[in-house]
């Protein structure tokens, strides 16, 4: 019954330490040459994108060098190199971003990541001024909230306290 009850209580404390995101980053290494058809001849940039693989949502910044802004769009592509792709993450022509939720950023894994690329749109060139291929960087455990481990050691405290407790009593 003693063990039942601290296994419960156990249980009970890590129960509240909530699964944290493992963020995905990926790069990709823009030119015009990348793109089907023609691109911008002289354009080129980067792209750093850190996709959270539980909440599917993306943090990104661009880079873009020689390339007539307006933007007129900015995504993220499934396709190959050197074959166009659907959009399936539009950047709303935003170089730069946070916390942008889209279900299809779970098909973006490590495994599958050259699957993907990164276009930059505008004026001159409609179909593409820059691209490149995401290729994966490494992965990053999120770090717990204070409130979390907080948390985490209440309950930790609380299992120590029932077992003292339960020592005390049977001796």
């Amino acid at each position: 019954m003693r063990k039942t009850l601290c296994s419960l209580a156990a249980i009970s404390a890590l129960a509240c330490f909530p699964a944290h995101a493992a963020i995905d980053n990926y790069f990709a290494a823009l030119y015009g040459s990348n793109e089907v058809g023609a691109g911008d001849p002289d354009g080129f940039g980067s792209a750093l994108l850190a996709i959270d693989n539980v909440n599917n949502s993306v943090n990104w910044t661009i880079l873009a060098l020689n390339v007539a802004f307006p933007l007129t769009g900015a995504h993220i592509h499934q396709g190959n190199a050197g074959v166009n792709g659907p959009v399936i993450v539009n950047f709303s022509g935003n170089i730069t971003g946070s916390n942008l939720i889209d279900n299809d950023l779970a098909s973006i894994t490590p495994g599958s990541a050259s699957g993907f690329y990164v276009n930059l749109h505008n004026a001159d060139f409609l179909g593409g001024a820059i691209r490149g291929q995401l290729a994966y960087v490494g992965t990053v455990s999120a770090v717990p909230e204070p409130e979390t481990l907080a948390m985490l050691l209440a309950g930790l405290g609380l299992v120590g306290s029932v077992v003292a407790r339960r020592r005390k009593s049977v001796a």
